[in-house]
């Protein structure tokens, strides 16, 4: 592989297949790196849930969108959804002349029905447990069908570009935030990672910047829409529009119906002078430890608030109940792994992070300082050329995968 001077300026683009659009990142180098193209394009309701159709948009719009952002090379970075990728956690008890990866494979064939030869598995050891007195490992393993993978590579090699890597977007998401766990006592700070996507949701918790604990939840801003849709009898786009006028009734009395600090997005404390704010005695975990202040990523506290189960005639109850338990099934999870360590914050990422009242409802059932993730914030964007569906100067937490792409390995 040659290197040179194109190589060393910019990354490959990196592309986020996500369930409601698809984006597409290149940056620089640096500190504060340059914003060389980014993109975004919305998937069609019509084939949102059918693949073949999301595929074939895929394949008639991602020229179109590389051509508009100004994309520079042919190397990209991808990351295949969570709804199509297999995370478990598993405990194996390692066995003299056997692999690691053989020994999760075989336990993966039972639970996905695929060969182990079908897959492509990834894991990362979490710590030491004991099972029925027996010492074990206890891994967490992402499993990817290679006929899935080769979906993608072939898609992208009709538009003309080379993968050089693909991973988790679990992973992905949490790269986003490397810049922020830069020193060695950082390992010390515990964050639960939620990203409230259409599709679902996927919590990540990590120490420092290792990863501790992954699932994906199958519920997200369309079981919503699909209420609305059952309830008002509507299609999904009148449903989607409705969701999003219901922001205010489903705030807590208590703000007056005052508007969100920033048009379109979440009502959010912005520019934390204070980390106390963010309660708990954890105000390093804010902290730009290169510098004074907040992490620019990281200025947009979540505060908890009490909001209506009902609007607009729609009983939201069962399904603002699901996302909660589910997510403290998480940390109940983690936290039987490591009594010891609570968690020091949240970080919401993902494009349903816009609905502040979900965020809000979420941080006030589970008593977690929170932060809104803007991973764009860190870059610079003085000299950024057009970038068609994405509006630069807000915040963007449905970016954070895009973002942690960019700076993945090239491991093909």
């Amino acid at each position: 592989m040659a290197f040179g001077m194109f190589t060393a300026q910019q990354s490959p683009v990196a592309i986020d297949f996500g369930s409601s659009s698809v984006k597409l990142l290149q940056i620089g180098t640096g500190d504060k790196p340059p914003l060389i193209a980014a993109g975004e394009m919305p998937v069609p309701d019509s084939a949102r849930n059918e693949p073949d159709k999301t595929f074939s948009f895929y394949e008639e719009w991602l020229p179109k969108i590389m051509r508009d952002a100004k994309v520079k090379g042919k190397r990209a970075v991808i990351a295949v959804p969570a709804s199509q990728t297999f995370i478990q956690h598993m405990q194996i008890n390692e066995t003299e002349g056997v692999s690691r990866d053989e020994l999760i494979k075989g336990q993966l064939q039972a639970q996905m029905g695929v060969a182990p030869s079908g897959v492509v598995v990834r894991s990362m050891e979490v710590c030491a447990v004991t099972r029925n007195n027996m010492a074990m490992k206890e891994m967490i393993c992402f499993a990817i069908t290679k006929d899935t993978v080769m979906r993608y590579v072939s898609l992208l090699k009709k538009c003309k570009l080379e993968v050089v890597g693909v991973h988790t977007d679990t992973l992905a998401m949490i790269r986003a935030f490397d810049h922020v766990h830069r020193r060695d006592d950082d390992t010390s700070v515990t964050t639960m990672y939620v990203d409230l996507g259409w599709g679902g949701t996927r919590v990540a918790i990590t120490h420092g910047r290792q990863l501790m604990f992954s699932r994906y939840i199958p519920v997200g801003g369309k079981h919503f829409d699909q209420l609305i849709v059952t309830s008002l009898h509507c299609d999904i786009v009148a449903a989607r529009s409705h969701r999003l006028t219901l922001q205010q009734s489903l705030m807590n009395p208590a703000t007056n119906g005052k508007p969100a600090e920033v048009a379109g997005m979440p009502m959010l404390s912005a520019g934390v002078a204070k980390a106390g704010t963010i309660g708990r005695g954890t105000s390093a975990v804010a902290v730009d430890r290169r510098g004074a202040g907040t992490a620019t990523s990281l200025q947009h506290a979540v505060n908890g608030r009490e909001t209506s189960r009902s609007a607009g005639g729609l009983d939201l109850s069962e399904l603002l109940d699901t996302v909660t338990d589910e997510i403290s099934m998480c940390l109940r999870y983690h936290q039987g792994l490591f009594p010891q360590r609570k968690i020091d914050r949240a970080i919401f990422v993902g494009g349903e992070s816009r609905q502040s009242w979900l965020c809000q409802h979420i941080v006030k059932v589970l008593r977690v300082p929170a932060q809104m993730g803007d991973p764009l914030a860190r870059l610079d964007v003085s000299a950024a050329p057009a970038t068609p569906g994405l509006t630069l100067g807000q915040p963007q937490p449905g970016w954070a995968v895009t973002c942690g792409l960019c700076n993945a390995p090239t491991d093909l």
